[in-house]
């Protein structure tokens, strides 16, 4: 993948993940994804690639799908329609 594709997917899931978490304001969501990107590469939104961002945005949409799922089984187990 070239660095304009990278680019381009990395805004498309950044705009996934502001519609996802419409409570966060799009600077959270950076920092949220900058931090996890620490985490992942030990480099934060500065030093990062785009493609090391990339990985950490999907990896916060997928914890936020696997949040959403399990507070959904939660409430399903305690009757909750």
């Amino acid at each position: 993948m070239g660095d304009i594709d990278t680019r381009s997917e990395l805004f498309d899931a950044l705009r996934t993940l502001t519609a996802a978490v419409p409570e966060m304001r799009s600077g959270q969501v950076m920092a949220a994804v900058g931090e996890l990107c620490l985490d992942l590469h030990g480099r934060g939104l500065w030093d990062a690639s785009d493609a090391e961002i990339l990985e950490a945005a999907w990896r916060f949409r997928r914890d936020l799908e696997i949040s959403a799922t399990e507070v959904a089984g939660g409430e399903l187990q305690r009757g909750t329609p």
